[in-house]
């Protein structure tokens, strides 16, 4: 399996082993918020009855004063005897202490009573606006608005006729925990993606200092058998034979071409020098080399005539290895080693557009994945060859490579965009 549809898997996996983790916490909480509310509710209708029991133990105490008035006068008139009579008992018979603790007990849910025949308000563990509670009672059917669009208001019966709604809205401690999971939950993920892109960029910046130290490497290890060579090869010329010496003087062109091989490798990792050079002359000379030693059912095709005298800034060494690597991909796409390779090159602007298209057994799956490291459909590919063309155009040129177009048994069609 490819390395990267590996990753890719791990990637779905955990995402969806993330997306229930986040399920089942948002339902523990709301589950958790759910049961504090309905033992909120509780409380209020506890603290609305107490509010009734209030103002009918309230009304009896007054009967009661009434009575033991009543009372007091007849002993007075000889009509009865009160001498066996505790009136002090009668008067403290009733107790609704308790019930004051109870309504003493709600220190943190937010009420409002409102009286059904008057627009007075009672309030309870409610911040409001002093100076519009005072002068606009609209201010306050806004927040009892508020209030019973969330939870249905309690109603507080004082006699048949006269009633009271008890209106009520969530505590400070239950806001929190139903918008805690949400904060927690957002944090976590900003740690993940901080961690996730500082890991992701030191791995990036270890993976470029061993491609440098590779091509450097390879660069160094090409320079002494290069010098050998170059000697040899001068002998070879001399020779008086004319065969041995045609073939000194054809083995100069491939020393040559390693030699700008080795000195491509030596510019990586360092900023290369950019200069004015003709680009048709360049992409002529790249498209030559790769015709001469491809197979012969393989035909070829330019525009290089229609667009002449284009001088842009670039590195020759490193676009010639950009171009040379989709050449060479694009000849070993080719299936029984027949098709065809065209280089189309576009002037524009501001940009100048150069398509490599081929007629090879095209690209499956996803097109990006061709520029990340160590993918290929090669058995024996590295799948370094795109990345490096990839960093070299974006990275030192400031263009951009893509794939334009691609379909399996059809062919692949290359952009480079470079600016002018």
């Amino acid at each position: 399996m490819n390395i990267y549809r590996q990753k890719f898997y791990w990637k779905i996996g955990l995402l969806f082993l993330a997306i229930f983790i986040v399920l089942v916490s948002l339902y523990y909480s709301n589950n958790l918020a759910k049961k504090l509310s309905e033992e909120e509710r509780k409380k209020v209708e506890l603290y609305g009855h107490t509010q009734n029991e209030m103002q009918r133990l309230s009304k009896f105490d007054t009967e009661m004063d009434l009575l033991i008035k009543l009372l007091r006068k007849k002993e007075l008139n000889g009509e009865i005897d009160l001498s066996e009579v505790d009136i002090k008992s009668i008067v403290n018979f009733i107790d609704y202490s308790y019930l004051v603790d109870i309504i003493k007990s709600n220190t943190t849910i937010p009420v409002i009573i409102k009286s059904d025949s008057t627009q007075s308000f009672t309030i309870l563990n409610l911040e409001v606006d002093e100076l519009k509670s005072k002068e606009d009672t609209s201010y306050f059917l806004e927040i009892l608005k508020t209030m019973s669009d969330n939870y249905e208001p309690v109603e507080i019966s004082i006699t048949e006729t006269k009633k009271q709604l008890l209106y009520y809205d969530d505590s400070s401690l239950l806001k929190q925990l139903k918008w805690y999971p949400y904060i927690q939950l957002g944090t976590i993920g900003a740690f993940l993606l901080i961690a996730y892109l500082a890991f992701s960029s030191a791995r990036r910046a270890e993976q470029d200092h061993v491609w440098v130290g590779m091509a450097r490497e390879t660069a160094h290890q090409l320079g002494t058998p290069l010098s050998s060579l170059a000697a040899w090869i001068e002998m070879l010329r001399e020779n008086d034979d004319p065969a041995i010496a045609g073939v000194g003087n054809e083995m100069v062109n491939d020393t040559n071409r390693l030699t700008l091989i080795a000195d491509r490798f030596s510019k990586i990792g360092s900023k290369p020098k950019l200069e004015i050079h003709d680009l048709n002359e360049q992409l002529e000379k790249t498209f030559g080399y790769v015709k001469r030693r491809a197979a012969k059912k393989i035909t070829f095709s330019d525009n290089f005539d229609q667009v002449q005298n284009l001088k842009i800034s670039f590195s020759p060494p490193l676009l010639d290895w950009v171009l040379e690597n989709l050449l060479k991909n694009a000849l070993d796409a080719m299936e029984k080693g027949e098709g065809h390779i065209s280089i189309e090159l576009e002037e524009k602007e501001n940009t100048v557009q150069i398509e490599v298209s081929d007629t090879g057994k095209g690209i499956k799956g996803n097109t990006s994945d061709v520029f990340k490291p160590g993918f290929s459909t090669k058995k024996r590919g590295w799948g370094l060859g795109l990345s490096l063309s990839k960093r070299i155009v974006e990275e030192y040129h400031k263009g951009k490579i893509f794939v334009q177009k691609s379909a399996p048994g059809k062919g692949t069609t290359f952009m480079i965009i470079l600016p002018k």
